[in-house]
């Protein structure tokens, strides 16, 4: 979704409608602007490649892009102060939590971190099948 807004604005700008209509010059910087989503969009495509292919970069990309997002929207939604939550934001910043909390979840964790379990000695194992 990040890179396809991004390729539609700018797509969206370069049309005959929008160069023909009134005020052109100032739809078109504001495309081309709103364009800007495209840097976050190539981090998140970074991120999704790397979890993709189980690598500890990706997971931590991953994790700290989807923080910050969290963080611009907790300051947006507090913006105005306690007394005027955007209960809108709120949401989207609870669904922006939502993939940090799966991404820290055991399992998950230790599938990007490779954990190796520790070698227990042989004694613990269980009874040896030794004959005799």
């Amino acid at each position: 979704m990040l890179l396809a807004v991004p390729v539609y604005l700018l797509v969206l700008a370069r049309t005959s409608e929008t160069r023909s209509g009134p005020d052109a010059q100032a739809s078109i910087a504001g495309l081309k602007i709103a364009a800007v989503v495209g840097g976050p969009a190539l981090i998140a495509l970074a991120a999704w490649i790397g979890l993709w292919k189980e690598k500890l970069w990706g997971w931590w990309l991953t994790v700290l892009t989807d923080l910050g997002l969290v963080a611009v929207l907790v300051y947006s939604m507090m913006d105005d102060g306690w007394h005027n939550i955007e209960w809108d934001v709120l949401v989207l910043s609870v669904v922006g939590v939502i993939p940090v909390v799966y991404l820290l979840l055991p399992p998950v964790r230790k599938c990007y971190w490779k954990i190796p379990i520790s070698a227990a000695p042989a004694d613990c194992i269980g009874p040896s099948l030794r004959s005799g």
